[in-house]
């Protein structure tokens, strides 16, 4: 396995790259705004192609930023499962890009593609993490870009609707910043690999379940699942075409794949535990989910 390979931030350098370049060219014609988005997002698949060919090769990829060991140092890691979710992000980011530049994004006054590479920078971010705080702040990153697509329009509908996204979102960055906070208190590392054996002595002590709790809240809230899907049907309605796409395509995946991935590597030991919680929570969230479409006209 390569100690360091560059090709893990190519996700993030393109789309912030592209994030100053467009914030530059806001007062320039929609079509040059749209060209260069779509530029960035193809050099995203290429990229995100690139990387997955060499995880199948190679196995897991390792990028230590600033040459720290880890823990200590923000360690970005790319396996087979981050790495086809970088792959779906790119294909997604590509065909929505596409899409938005034909269907007229006015109303956001400009803002629209470099917050929309903001989006994606942040999506891939959570999916190349290797550590739990980190895992926030990308959090974060996504709240922000996404909050103010659905708000700019300005509408009084997408006003209402990113009020009670923001707000739902805040609460569950508070339950994620607590069980960081408590996991940080008792073992003194956030890295998910440390973690996971760091975690494995202790058994089922009240704050090694409490901090898996809080991120079950937080992740369930950020992807929508029941009972904290309540978000959904108030945000989605309203945003226009292309951000309602990436919406459904991306960001509720994000949750579903941070609990995939704590409650898999950092919790591997307490699986039965979270098994009693989260078999019933899809279950409920399928059933839930399928009987309020059904009852949509």
């Amino acid at each position: 396995m390569p100690a360091d390979s560059p090709l893990i931030a190519l996700p993030l350098v393109l789309p912030i790259f592209a994030v100053g370049v467009l914030l530059c060219l806001r007062k320039a014609g929609e079509a040059t705004r749209h060209a260069l988005n779509i530029l960035t997002c193809t050099g995203l698949l290429v990229a995100a192609v690139f990387l997955f060919a060499k995880v199948s090769e190679h196995g897991v990829l390792v990028l230590r930023t600033g040459s720290w060991p880890a823990p200590f140092g923000i360690t970005l890691v790319a396996d087979l499962l981050s790495a086809v979710m970088v792959l779906v992000t790119a294909v997604i980011g590509l065909g929505v890009a596409v899409y938005a530049a034909g269907s007229g994004t006015g109303k956001f006054r400009g803002y629209f593609t470099p917050l929309y590479q903001a989006l994606l920078m942040g999506v891939n971010g959570s999916f190349l993490t290797g550590d739990l705080f980190n895992l926030y702040v990308w959090f974060e990153v996504m709240l922000m870009s996404s909050f103010v697509l659905v708000a700019l329009p300005g509408g009084r509908p997408q006003l209402e609707a990113a009020v009670k996204y923001l707000t739902l979102n805040f609460i569950a960055s508070a339950f994620f910043l607590v069980g960081l906070g408590v996991l940080y208190g008792m073992l003194g590392t956030l890295n998910m690999a440390d973690l996971a054996v760091k975690l494995a002595p202790l058994g089922e002590s009240d704050l090694v379940l409490s901090s898996a709790v809080l991120f079950l809240v937080a992740f369930g809230i950020k992807a929508g699942v029941f009972p904290f899907y309540f978000w959904l049907p108030s945000s989605y309605h309203v945003t226009p075409t292309p951000v309602a796409a990436v919406f459904a395509g991306l960001l509720t995946k994000v949750g579903v794949y941070a609990c995939i991935r704590v409650f898999t590597l950092v919790y591997a030991g307490h699986q039965e535990f979270l098994a009693s919680l989260l078999l019933p929570i899809g279950v409920l969230t399928m059933i839930t989910g399928v009987f309020g479409a059904a009852s949509q006209f």
